[in-house]
Parts: structure tokens; C-alpha cells; sequence
């Protein structure tokens, strides 16, 4: 497990040491940030990100390499949170990192706006769906931010009517999409005001 890109590309990273953790792999993590840098959303550079059952935390780590403002880190278990501490004492432990251990369907809009959110659950838990109902009902994905998930690719996924798939992709037995907010004519008017 290593960093792809970015400042600290190459770096190797603490993989876990169960199975109780399942990092999102280095293939997977190459093809979606190469989708967020030269696609049309926020880009990484300067955005704020939530890593939502962070895990390892890899994803998070890797937005940091490539200059990402803050990354917030969310896992409920304490034993994920001290690997995650562990690979960003790697990078130097930077200090625009935020670390909760807490419940990732009970974020509240005390954390903030985020303009890139990776949820990354176990599999076939059914945690996508109040994971997304959670960052609509808190309002915390900015207008133009963009949603990343990974699940299994033999799971069946509600986005909800909130949010609308803009891209997936298959990597071996996993699948991720990228959902962008699904914005009505009342809300785009109301932003230019």
C-alpha cells in the first residue's frame, strides 16, 4: 500500500494488520483521483475532504499528497484511528488533518462544507444509503462538490433522489461511482442572487 501521487508519491503507507480494515486498493485509488484532478469538479488541490470509515487512510492521505486544504478523517473504531494517526506520522503528521472517532452516519454541519467526500464502508452492510441521506439531511457537501464511493460490485446501490451518478467503474471485485448534487432550477437560480 503506498501514496500514488503528489508530494509524498511512493511513500508506502501501513497496510492493517487484519481483515477487519479493507483498504481501498492502489489501482482504485490511482483511477479515481486521476478522474477528480483532470475532470470538471473541484479538483483536489486547496479542497476540503471527508474521509468517511477512513480505515487505513489511505484515501485522505493520498488528498493531502496532492495538496488537499484539510482532510477529516472518520472512523468509529479507535484501533482504525491509531493506523490512520500512524500513516500520517509518515507525511510529517500535517496539521491540517482532523481526526473523529465517531459514527460516519452522524456527521453534523458542525464539521463544516467539504468539496470531495469518500465513503468507503464495509461491504454489504447497507451503510452507502444513510451515509448519503446523513450529508444531504447535514447539508455538507458543497454545490459543486463531488461524492466518491467504493462498494462491492455485486451490491445494489440506492443514491437517492439527492444525488445523481456522474461516473462508475469496476477494478476486479470492486466498483466505485462519483455522484454530483442533484440541484433543482429553484436552487440554481437562488445561487446567483
Amino acid at each position: 500500500m503506498r501514496i500514488i501521487g503528489g508530494k509524498y508519491r511512493s511513500k508506502k503507507l501501513i497496510a492493517p494488520d487484519n481483515d477487519r480494515i479493507r483498504p481501498t486498493t492502489d489501482r482504485m485509488r490511482e483511477t479515481i483521483f486521476n478522474i477528480i484532478q483532470h475532470g470538471n469538479g473541484p479538483g483536489i488541490r486547496g479542497s476540503r475532504v471527508l474521509d468517511l470509515f477512513s480505515g487505513s487512510g489511505a484515501f485522505g492521505i493520498e488528498a493531502l499528497s496532492r495538496e488537499a486544504s484539510q482532510v477529516t478523517f472518520v472512523d468509529k473504531s479507535s484501533t482504525s484511528m491509531k493506523l490512520i494517526r500512524k500513516n500520517t506520522a509518515l507525511i510529517n503528521n500535517p496539521v491540517n488533518t482532523i481526526y473523529l472517532i465517531k459514527n460516519a452516519l452522524n456527521m453534523t454541519k458542525a464539521q463544516g462544507f467539504f468539496n470531495l467526500i469518500f465513503i468507503d464502508p464495509p461491504y454489504y452492510k447497507d451503510l452507502i444509503t444513510p451515509a448519503l441521506l446523513n450529508i444531504h439531511e447535514q447539508n455538507l457537501l458543497c454545490d459543486e462538490g463531488l461524492i466518491i464511493t467504493e462498494y462491492s460490485a455485486g451490491e445494489k446501490i440506492n443514491f437517492t433522489s439527492f444525488f445523481k451518478e456522474i461516473k462508475t467503474n469496476k477494478i476486479g471485485e470492486a466498483r466505485f461511482s462519483i455522484l454530483k448534487k442533484c440541484i433543482s432550477d429553484d436552487q440554481k437560480g437562488a445561487q446567483y442572487h
